[in-house]
């Protein structure tokens, strides 16, 4: 744990990340916070493997609403079909786990999809 009051960026996707501060072991969000909005985009994962088809379209929605952008989305149920796919996922939440997952995963990308046709349609 740093304790020296350094800034530390965690990457939440590849090409973007959120700054926080790390101070007496205590992480807090920066003033700078900058990419995806975890707090709409960990919600899809969670009702996704707890398979929950109409909660993955609402938390979908959710999202966007909120201000993250179509590409955090997808990226985020790209994230969450490769865990899917990985043994180590596999065996800490089980076979039943990972089959639910497959409906909720699938009808995410149909929201995020129709929401994309439509603002092209605008």
């Amino acid at each position: 744990m740093n304790n020296s009051g350094s800034v530390v960026v965690l990457n939440t996707l590849p090409t973007r990340g959120t700054e926080v501060s790390v101070t007496s072991g205590e992480a807090q969000p920066s003033q700078r916070v900058l990419g995806a909005r975890l707090q709409d985009l960990i919600p899809i994962a969670m009702v996704i493997v707890g398979g929950c088809e109409p909660c993955a379209e609402n938390m979908v929605n959710r999202g966007l609403r909120q201000g993250s952008s179509w590409q955090d989305i997808d990226k985020t149920l790209r994230i969450i079909a490769n865990m899917q796919t990985l043994d180590c996922f596999a065996k800490a939440v089980g076979a039943d786990v990972v089959a639910r997952m497959e409906k909720p995963l699938a009808a995410g990308r149909r929201t995020l999809q129709k929401a994309i046709s439509a603002a092209s349609e605008h």
